[in-house]
């Protein structure tokens, strides 16, 4: 083989290798930019969706609340009016009484009978008035057990609207860099030159220069 074939085979290869190289390097350049715009596209969506849950938690607590508010007024409402009407019965109890008394003193009774008749007067209001104040008191502690269970509705609905905000979103990890493919160097095009050379002296030699006369 002459030199000059050899050394334009030596540069040809020289020449793909470094293309080869290139192109892997450009292809390595351009998935990486890609992955790049991926994550960013990731994260700003990751950042609208988690801002979104974030008013969306604001709103359900608010309505949470006056949602409890409601509750809690009802409940006081409701042991208000049993406040009211106990109030209503003691009133009337204390009619009765004053009437009971009025009518033995209008009949003229005097004596042990009288004052039996008295005594059983004010022991049954004593009696109304002891159910009287047992009712109230277990209605208290009806309001007082349904208010504590909305408080813990309000709680735990409060801590089920914050389990979609609990944890604030991440950008995602980079890609790695890509690592670039070194292309033949110029010592291994001179080291091709060379091996040229040394065929094309060698091919010279073998046919005593024959081959290249004209």
């Amino acid at each position: 083989m002459s030199f000059g074939a050899s050394a334009l085979g030596a540069v040809g290869q020289h020449q793909s290798a470094s293309a080869a190289a290139a192109a892997q390097n450009e292809a390595a350049v351009g998935n990486y930019k890609y992955q790049l715009k991926v994550r960013e596209n990731n994260w700003e969506r990751e950042r609208e969706r988690y801002t979104a849950q974030k008013a969306q938690y604001q709103a359900q607590t608010q309505e949470n609340q006056i949602a409890a508010q409601r509750a809690y007024a009802s409940e006081q409402n409701r042991l208000n009016s049993i406040y009211q009407s106990a109030s209503f019965g003691q009133q009337d109890q204390l009619v009765k009484l004053a009437q009971g008394s009025g009518v033995q003193a209008a009949a003229g009774r005097r004596g042990r009978s009288a004052t039996r008749l008295d005594t059983d007067i004010v022991s049954q209001f004593g009696r109304n008035q002891a159910i009287m104040s047992e009712s109230l008191l277990g209605a208290q502690f009806a309001a007082r057990t349904r208010t504590d269970n909305i408080n813990r509705a309000l709680v735990s609905a409060n801590n089920q609207a914050y389990s979609n905000v609990a944890y604030a979103p991440e950008v995602g990890v980079a890609p790695p860099t890509p690592v670039m493919r070194s292309g033949p160097s110029g010592l291994s095009l001179a080291a091709g030159l060379a091996g040229a050379a040394v065929d094309g002296a060698s091919t010279y030699k073998q046919f005593g220069g024959k081959a290249f006369d004209a």
